[in-house]
């Protein structure tokens, strides 16, 4: 399903002119949901350990019931990246968990990132690298409804567009 939604952009989608997004870097990125729902997303910068070969962590943000959801990157061995769900970045003493252990309150997902002209890249995000311009969780919609704590949240299925760099 989630290869229709992307072929469908790729035939609808303009090129973005440039803006003050194109040069933004990760840890700065802003993004929302392109369905108009009140979903939000951003990179936040975290401490970087042995365990995680990345240093941002990723959220999820509704805006219908306030409630954020945090992830960190793993590539694996395999071609794919992956996000896998941690405690909330900003708490004071945080610290990432071991990568085989640790509270992982919603599991794990896909996640898959495109530049202006909808390519994909296959790099894990990192600090001072140019964010990309879509962000797409394929598994959002089930994570967020299956594995959330009441309230379930009803998350469409669509891209995070980058709207925004905050300092």
């Amino acid at each position: 399903m989630w290869r229709a939604i992307v072929m469908t952009v790729l035939l609808v989608a303009k090129p973005m002119g440039a803006s003050a997004t194109e040069s933004c870097p990760v840890e700065h990125a802003r993004y929302t949901m392109m369905d108009g729902s009140k979903f939000s997303a951003g990179f936040r910068a975290i401490p970087k350990t042995p365990d995680w070969l990345s240093d941002v962590a990723f959220f999820v943000h509704s805006g219908e019931t306030d409630r954020t959801f945090w992830f960190l990157f793993d590539a694996g061995s395999g071609r794919h990246i992956y996000m896998h769900s941690t405690t909330d970045a900003t708490k004071p003493g945080w610290r990432p968990p071991a990568p085989d252990g640790g509270e992982r309150p919603l599991g794990q997902m896909l996640y898959l990132a495109a530049n202006a002209d909808l390519a994909f890249s296959l790099k894990l995000p990192a600090s001072e690298q140019p964010a990309p311009t879509y962000v797409l969780l394929p598994d959002l919609p089930d994570v967020m409804w299956y594995r959330v704590p009441e309230p379930r949240e009803s998350t469409p299925l669509a891209f995070f567009k980058l709207t925004g760099c905050a300092s």
